[in-house]
Order: structure tokens, then sequence, then C-alpha cells
């Protein structure tokens, strides 16, 4: 019965077209191309530099930090480090690094195409969406004309028309789209081009929330997303084939406040938070992105950062630092699967440089690595009664979410409480003082009495960089260049623990954690040197 309910739980947020394209997807077979019997010319694109992270050097593949090399065929069905390693080996996003010759590009396409039959993971509409920019991008910049390949990629254009990823949404959806513009631009093919026109608008305007940022709620998918928009852009604007006025203007804008966005949460240093599902040396970096839109926008004007009403993310800037906070709803509640449980989790910068930091992302494969990273007490928050505020499971599910109700919200002062614990008969108040030297954070446990009595117990978590050295006495922290001290009903018990940072997907750094037990309510006051 519980399994049942974390089930229901999950599922009755999906909206009826996801529900219904699972159940297509459930009763179709396996991914096939169908070849045209024409080949259709292809006509080269406007296409971004090819700086792309080196990942391809002389058969040897590199992915997620993790390094396979073939000696001999190309085993593209790979699965000895994951999935996602699989999904990136097909990607053929070294075809756009800088290294890479166009003899090795078009040998690689070829030994692609020779296998096409065995292809399993490889053919999904994602990483064929993600293909398809890629060697269009590729041909394009070397004016390449090969019909053999062209024939093979019109079909791939044609798969993924065939099996949009509506039962996801999110991101594949909005890269299925990107995919069918970019191959109706190369071919010419009206029915792509238009389609992808009607799919890339609806996607944009629900996806892209009011204050720029993409709803999933994740800084590093945004930035991909961010990314892929503008080479879209880039695509259109250097082409007259088409016949839609409003179209580079409508994306454009989009495009104007998806940066507008990425700089109000970028810190000084060029990092971005990695809340949710987020890594280092996936998506191109804030400098890169405002690099190509200087570019694509010159003559639109970037909007003065708001304070991240919709996303629910807000950044205090003082003198001397920093601070993120999350105040918002995990994700979109159709597509909540990169979410976190991390409501009320913050990340503080002092003179540019990391301090208290999210431990980050480094594996999507489901196990105790996965679940962890995506718990509350992997993050900057408190836990109660060992539970997560939301109930995040499996690899991208999440059931029971938390919903905040902010109470304040001003230039030195953030308050807001959840009911993610509401299911044990508790919410989680917590307020947040800023000052020119000092961060106050005031947590407090509601607990229904009849359940829990007079008391109730909670677990403050701060995770520290790597590089901060941490000292502990019996009721303070210094942490570099900050003090932290904390009160609460009873004197509060200080764990020093270690933990591991991600560095990357597949690699990290091991730094410290402190752990504050507490009864009822935490004071905690970082005082930031000066």
């Amino acid at each position: 019965m519980s399994r049942l309910g974390l089930i229901w739980r999950t599922v009755r947020h999906l909206r009826f077209q996801q529900l219904y394209y699972q159940v297509v997807k459930q009763f179709r077979g396996r991914a096939k191309l169908r070849f045209p019997k024409r080949v259709p010319a292809g006509y080269f694109l406007q296409v971004p530099q090819a700086d792309k992270p080196v990942s391809y050097a002389g058969r040897r593949f590199t992915f997620l930090n993790q390094p396979i090399e073939f000696d001999e065929a190309i085993d593209w069905n790979c699965g000895l480090k994951g999935k996602l390693w699989t999904y990136n080996l097909t990607y053929f996003d070294f075809l756009n690094q800088p290294t890479i010759t166009i003899e090795e590009g078009l040998s690689l396409i070829r030994e692609f195409i020779a296998q096409t039959n065995s292809i399993n993971d490889g053919l999904e509409p994602y990483p064929t969406s993600l293909r398809i920019i890629n060697w269009i991008q590729f041909l394009s910049r070397h004016e390449i004309t090969d019909e053999p390949i062209n024939r093979h990629l019109a079909a791939q254009i044609d798969l993924v028309n065939r099996r949009l990823e509506y039962h996801l949404a999110g991101n594949h959806l909005l890269e299925n789209g990107f995919a069918l513009l970019t191959g109706g631009l190369f071919f010419r093919d009206q029915n792509w081009f238009y389609r992808a026109t009607k799919l890339i608008r609806q996607e944009l305007t629900v996806q892209i929330l009011a204050d720029g940022a993409h709803h999933e709620r994740s800084p590093m998918y945004h930035q991909i997303v961010l990314d892929r928009l503008l080479d879209a852009i880039l695509a259109l604007r250097g082409n007259n084939w088409y016949d839609d006025d409003t179209l580079v203007s409508f994306m454009s804008e989009k495009a104007v406040r998806m940066l507008c966005w990425l700089n109000s949460i970028t810190f000084s240093n060029g990092d971005v938070p990695l809340v949710n599902d987020a890594s280092q040396n996936i998506a191109p970096t804030t400098a890169q992105i405002r690099k190509k839109a200087l570019q694509l926008l010159p003559s639109y004007s970037v909007p003065t950062p708001g304070k991240g009403i919709d996303s629910g993310y807000r950044m205090f800037r003082r003198q001397f630092y920093e601070l993120f906070i999350d105040v918002g709803a995990v994700g979109p509640d159709h597509q909540p699967g990169h979410a976190h449980a991390d409501t009320f989790s913050f990340v503080l910068y002092v003179n540019g440089q990391p301090v208290i930091i999210d431990p980050g992302v480094t594996t999507y494969e489901i196990g105790v690595r996965r679940s962890w990273e995506r718990s509350t007490a992997a993050h900057n928050t408190v836990s109660v009664m060992g539970e997560n505020s939301s109930e995040v499971w499996s690899g991208f599910r999440v059931g029971r979410r938390a919903h905040v109700m902010l109470q304040d919200d001003t230039v030195d002062r953030l308050s807001a409480c959840h009911d993610g614990y509401g299911f044990i008969g508790i919410s989680h108040e917590r307020s947040w003082y800023i000052n020119s030297n000092r961060i106050s954070v005031f947590d407090r446990l509601v607990s229904d009495r009849k359940r829990h009595g007079a008391s109730i117990s909670g677990i403050a978590r701060l995770y520290f960089h790597p590089a901060i050295a941490v000292t502990k006495t019996n009721d303070s922290v210094r942490a570099g260049p900050v003090e932290v001290t904390f009160i609460s009903e009873n004197v509060p018990t200080l764990s020093l623990t270690s933990y591991p940072m991600s560095e990357g997907f597949n690699q990290v750094r091991i730094g410290h954690c402190l752990e504050i037990a507490f009864e009822k309510y935490l004071n905690t006051t970082v005082t930031i040197d000066e």
C-alpha cells in the first residue's frame, strides 16, 4: 500500500498529455529509422564556432570524467559507465570541439551510420535531437555535402518528428523542437520547420518563467537551454528561406530574459549555484554565454535583474559577500525530475570565493549516492526525523512536495515557511536577516502538540567548501573568513563530519559538513571578516 501511495503522489501531478504519451510509449516498438526515397539537398546554416570541450582524441572518449578507449570498432551501445555516458557518446558533441579534423569527424559519422541497426539508447529522441544539431553544425561549418550522411540525417529528423517526448516535457521536449527547427532549416522542409516553430513557441512560453528562469530551476540546464536558444537564433538570422516575421524577435526576447536571470544568480567569480541537478563542467559558463549573446543581441537592452519571484531564488549582494537563497518550488509540478529536497537551502560566497556551498551532483545512476545527493540532508537546510522535505525517490521522481509560503521579502530580510513535513505534523519556518557583515538565520519548527508534545528536534547542516579550513569549539565554528555561532532552546550539539563535494560527474573532493542538532528553534549567526 505504501508503494501504491508513493506512485500516486508522484503521477497525480502529471498532465493528461504526459499520461497519454506514457501509454503510447509503452506500446511502441524499438526505434527504427525510415529512410527517404530521395535524398534531400542540404543547405548550410550559420553556426557557432567549434568550442565544445575536448572529449575525443585518438579513439579515446572522455565523458563525465570517465574515459573509454576503443581499439577496434566503437561500441555505440557501450554501457560500462552508465546510460548517461552512452547518451554523451551518441550526442556527437565532439564534432564541434576545436581539435577534431574533418576526416576524423566524417569517419566517426560513417562508423555510426554503419551500426545503425544495432544502436539502442542512441536512437532515443533526446540523444538523437542533440546529434542532429551537432551533425548539421559540423556539416555547415565545413561546407560538406555527402548524400549518405544527408540520407541518414533526414531519417533521424523524421524519427524525432514521430517521437516527440511529450511524455517527459521539460528540456527534452525543447531539444526535440530545436532539432526539428535546425533540420527543417538545413533541408528546407516546411513541415518539420513549422511544426518546430509551433512547439518552440509553446514550450518557451511555458518553460521560461516571468523572471526569466527555466522552470526546472537548475542553473546548469538553464545555461544549456539558453545556449541552444542562441544557436537557433544564429541559424535563423543567417537564413531568409522561411516565412515567419516574428519568430526571431520572440526567441530573442526569451533569450534576453533568460540572460538577465542568469546574470542575477551568477556569483562575481563566474560560478553559478549548483542547486537541483547541477554539476561543474557540463554547461557553457555564464561568461561564454554572455559573449555569444553580445554578438547576437546587440540591439536588445538587458532589463534590470528582478528578485526571482517566479523561480523562488534570491541573490543578496553586499560589499564582502554574496548570499544565494532558495525559497521556491522544487520544480514544475508536472516535471520535477531534476529537483532536490533542498527547500530553504542557501549558498554563501565571501570576496568572490565559495564558503558555504551546495555539494552538487556526481551521478544520475539510481543508487545510494544519487539518493543522498537529492536528499534534504545533503543541503544547507533543516531535516526533521530523518525525513526529506520533498519525497525524492528513484533517479528522477518526486512524490510529496514542499510548498513554500513567503512571509517577508525585502532588501535585507527574507522569511518563509514550508509544509514539507506536514505529513508528520510539522512545519518549518526560516528567516534570513542580511546586514553588511553579518547574516542571521532563524529556524523554527512548529509542531502538532498532540503528535509530538511540547518539544521537537531538527538537524541543520552547513556544507563548507573543501578549500575552507574549519575548526570547532563548544558553541561556535571558525570557517575561513567567517565565524558561525548558534543559540537554541537548549545548547545545540555541533558535530563536524566529512562529505564528498562534486567537482563534476564521478569526481569528488572531500570537505567538512557541520551538523547542528537543536530543539524547537535555532538562531545561526554568520559573521564575515571585513
